[in-house]
């Protein structure tokens, strides 16, 4: 049967147990049978006990948390399924959040209809980026626009 590596302990085990408990942990399987009974609902005790200590008249911060936060806190306790269905779920959802940023950095045409490509290229770039794309666009349009009708390429005449 294969092994798998020890987890980590949870961040409120850590918390609560202090590394003289965890020894104890450690060695309840080593200790006389008649003990351990006693010893692992002493040591669960001290952990509720210590849990209350630290939790009482504590509540939430108010700070929001983030999936991906929850998302990469979870993972080390995860078996390699877990975690690798875990990371494309999160893969999902960074596509997911970057289509609704693209969304609503772009909106939709005041006529209803959809974005047009360069609207939505433009939702990915940061401001900097922009104002270039902007610019360049613009160079480029007046170049076109500022051509002489005769002179245009396509034009039967000049081929």
């Amino acid at each position: 049967m294969d092994r798998f590596p020890p987890r980590p302990m949870t961040p409120l085990d850590e918390l609560v147990t202090p590394p003289s408990l965890y020894t104890l942990k450690l060695l309840l399987p080593y200790m006389p049978s008649s003990a351990q009974r006693t010893l692992a609902v002493f040591i669960k005790f001290f952990e509720f006990r210590r849990t209350l200590e630290i939790f009482y008249g504590f509540g939430n911060d108010g700070k929001p948390v983030s999936s991906g936060r929850i998302l990469n806190d979870l993972k080390p306790y995860m078996n390699p399924q877990e975690q690798e269905m875990m990371e494309q779920a999160e893969s999902m959802m960074n596509m997911m959040e970057m289509m609704k940023q693209m969304q609503t950095d772009t909106g939709s045409s005041s006529d209803g209809s959809e974005p047009s490509p360069f609207d939505l290229m433009k939702g990915m770039l940061d401001p900097e980026q922009k104002h270039m794309f902007d610019m360049y666009n613009d160079i480029f349009n007046n170049a076109v626009n500022s051509a002489e009708p005769g002179t245009q390429k396509g034009d039967d005449n000049d081929e």
